[in-house]
């Protein structure tokens, strides 16, 4: 509202008052006249003013009223000389408001500056000088609120959108800490005082007033503060690495959304709320695009080199990615509001291939960060196809949704996704090492003596075979040392056992090289990878716990056995067939065990 406009409204609403005495008394104008000019003649800044010359002020005011009614040339002269000892009077009075309003910090200052200023404002307002007034107290009330926000480092200038457009990222994310500090003691402190310091000093006067006040010093810089999350929402680029500074400003801003709505509670459609569900909108449609973009960036991400990864290892997007969640999952709350208010797009997934593990059907963020997880595992099975050995694509697919589940577990995306996820993906990480061993042993295992009388060459055409092998896989690596351990164990089950029959009947021949302890050493050196101290985990006993807990638990005899089913052991008939055991001896765990049975224990003769 305009200075003119709400000045005009407070003089109405004195003169209403002031006109319903219409008789004024000689005696009365003549003292009040004297007292305004002892006042004037005597005025000194540093002294309060008296109640006796706001007294005389407002007779006079009435005695002008008085004799502007009046045609004599005697009143005229009488309403001249009257109307220029109330300009005066009225210069010292605004002289004396902006002293005092100077002394008052917010509406928990004094009570006695407090008061004074009140019926400094209100014997103005009541005389016919509402505008001097209002603008006197406007004026020093935003600036004393610009100073405010100026401590917490905001300056207003600084923030306008086209000063925005030209600033590198990092000038612009000190900006954005600066207002996400500054927004919440704006609304909560700095603008709840001033309405109740408006309030308090223009309490004699209407609500609708007390509420013009209030707004025409607040509401510019209220929507100057509120301009800029709709600014960063529009000029920051869709890129990944900004999207947690857009969740920041779009969580602080719905942190107070109840505060502005406090705040302006008088103004149903104000700029100022109008103005910050504006921002809120223009926040949440900045945030889709950029998951969405994040969608594409993976899905068209390109394998270079032209093998995904050099010995199957962990990809560095799936590590990034990862790492981007967990970050991501700490916006739990905000990612459930803007995805809640998002208009659903049937057409968004048609590409994908969805299993009822993905977790679509949970709340908005997990929804969210499950269909990116999604994406991750689909981009993660293509790249797979840039190996030429099957055996060694089974192994990259698991050694990163190994490395995906392990990040899962062990952060805030665990309660988000929930264990129905995590299972799946177990269950996938089980199918991906099956995959690996069909693919990459069965060859050695076919070619084990599968009959009872064998020629030497057979076992050596197997040692042969076994050590090319070996060779092939010198730079195959296992990320996590858990897996690593299984997977070694897996091997061992399959090749040493059946080995160790014929090498009892055979290690008498000079030919026959190996031992099973040989090749179970042997195997044991294996997916290391060609910089073992690349490998990473958090030990066998986590993994063999959590592997456990996630086969379906049958009996109570509990080990684990690999089972060759077949006696031509084709790599296609080739199956494993885990069982769990828990023992109660140490503390409930799930132990694993591999049993090539002779009795309880494996044998190497």
């Amino acid at each position: 509202m305009s200075t003119t406009t709400l000045s005009s409204t407070l003089s109405s609403s004195a003169s209403l008052r002031l006109n319903r005495n219409t008789s004024y008394h000689s005696t009365r104008v003549a003292d009040s006249i004297i007292s305004v000019h002892s006042f004037i003649s005597r005025w000194d800044p540093q002294t309060s003013v008296s109640s006796g010359f706001l007294r005389a002020t407002t007779h006079l005011h009435s005695y002008l009223l008085h004799a502007a009614r009046s045609t004599s040339r005697s009143a005229h002269h009488e309403l001249i000389r009257t109307n220029f000892i109330l300009q005066s009077a009225m210069s010292r009075l605004d002289q004396e408001l902006k002293n005092h309003l100077m002394s008052i910090t917010d509406a928990h200052s004094t009570p006695e500056a407090i008061s004074t200023v009140r019926s400094i404002v209100e014997t103005m307002i009541s005389t016919g000088y509402g505008e001097e007034c209002l603008s006197t107290y406007q004026s020093i009330r935003r600036s004393a609120v610009t100073s405010q926000l100026t401590e917490f480092g905001f300056d207003l200038s600084t923030y306008l959108p086209k000063n925005l457009r030209k600033l590198k990222w990092d000038k612009l994310e000190i900006m954005i800490k600066s207002w996400i500090d500054a927004a919440p003691v704006a609304f909560r402190s700095i603008f709840s005082n001033e309405r109740q310091l408006s309030d308090r000093i223009f309490g004699s006067s209407s609500v609708s007033v007390r509420n013009a006040v209030f707004e025409s010093i607040v509401c510019d810089t209220a929507t100057k503060l509120l301009s800029f999350p709709e600014s960063v929402a529009i000029h920051v680029r869709h890129s990944p690495e900004k999207l947690f500074q857009l969740l920041n400003v779009y969580g602080a801003l719905s942190d107070i959304l109840p505060d502005i709505e406090s705040v302006f509670k008088s103004f149903p459609a104000s700029e100022v709320q109008q103005k910050a569900i504006s921002s809120l909108t223009k926040l949440s449609d900045a945030v889709q695009g950029t998951l969405s973009d994040m969608e594409k960036a993976i899905q068209k991400n390109r394998v270079k080199p032209r093998v995904a990864a050099p010995g199957g290892a962990l990809l560095p997007l799936t590590r990034c990615m990862m790492n981007y969640l967990i970050s991501l999952s700490d916006y739990e709350h905000s990612l459930n509001a803007i995805e809640s208010n998002m208009t659903p797009d049937p057409t968004k997934y048609n590409s994908f291939s969805f299993e009822p593990s993905d977790n679509l059907h949970g709340s908005p963020a997990s929804i969210s960060i499950a269909r990116l997880l999604l994406v991750l595992i689909q981009k993660l099975e293509s790249k797979a196809e840039s190996y030429r050995d099957n055996s060694l694509s089974y192994l990259f697919l698991t050694n990163n949704v190994n490395y995906m589940i392990n990040k899962v577990e062990t952060s805030r995306l665990n309660n988000i996704l929930g264990e129905e996820w995590v299972v799946a993906h177990m269950s996938k990480v089980r199918r991906y090492v099956e995959g690996h061993l069909r693919s990459g042993w069965a060859s050695v295992y076919a070619a084990l003596p599968v009959k009872e009388k064998e020629a030497v060459d057979r076992i050596q055409r197997f040692e042969t075979i076994f050590q090319k092998v070996l060779k092939e896989r010198e730079g195959w690596v296992v990320v996590d040392a858990a897996m690593r351990e299984e997977i070694r164990l897996l091997v061992e089950a399959m090749v040493v056992p059946p080995y160790s029959s014929w090498y009892r009947a055979y290690q008498g021949n000079a030919t026959v090289r190996f031992s099973p302890h040989d090749l179970a050493q042997q195997i044991a050196m294996l997916y290391e990878g060609l910089n073992s101290g690349s490998s990473s985990g958090s030990g066998s006993a986590k993994f063999i716990r959590r592997f456990g807990r996630y086969l379906r638990r049958k009996s109570t005899d509990y080990s684990v056995r690999y089972q060759i089913e077949n006696e031509e052991a084709q790599s296609s008939k080739l199956s494993l067939q885990y069982q769990t055991r828990y023992d109660t001896g140490h503390h409930g765990e799930l132990s694993f065990r591999y049993q090539i049975k002779r009795g309880n224990s494996v044998q190497y003769i």
